[in-house]
């Protein structure tokens, strides 16, 4: 029976980010290797570490969301354990979330997205309109200045 598996996985970060892509191309090959079809691909990024890992103290965060048998998940995991750019990895089952879902969580991310910039984008413009209003009374006041210096 297959199963609906999430690999997360951590790669030092001594490697730039063209050595990243045949590591995670290597990852992939395994998973497809055991018979693994891959749902997800996704990178958090590069993060600091909560505790040094073999020297590194900061590494790439990697994520694969992939349905294999439950039978090899065993072997893919010493598999994955014996890499040797991979300096810790974990494998957890989880639920399969029905793609009408995925796709209204992913909507409602963007909806946020795009209301913090307009949130941002009024914000800016108060903030500009308030400087604008205090060159407008500057500009008043030395026009004051300006003509009781000439009377």
């Amino acid at each position: 029976m297959t199963n609906h598996y999430e690999l997360l996985y951590l790669v030092a970060a001594s490697y730039t980010e063209e050595e990243l892509l045949p590591i995670k191309d290597n990852v992939s090959e395994i998973i497809k290797k055991f018979g693994g079809r891959i749902t997800l691909e996704d990178s958090l990024g590069k993060k600091k570490l909560a505790y040094p890992i073999k020297t590194n103290f900061q590494g790439y965060y990697l994520i694969y969301e992939f349905d294999l048998e439950g039978a090899k998940l065993k072997e893919l995991n010493q598999t994955i354990k014996l890499t040797n750019e991979i300096l810790r990895h974990v494998i957890v089952k989880k639920p399969i979330k029905a793609l009408s879902l995925l796709k209204t969580t992913q909507k409602k991310i963007e909806q946020q997205k795009t209301d913090t910039i307009k949130e941002e984008k009024t914000k800016k413009e108060q903030e500009q309109d308030k400087d604008k209003i205090k060159l407008e009374e500057l500009d008043e006041k030395l026009d004051e200045i300006l003509e009781g210096n000439i009377m």
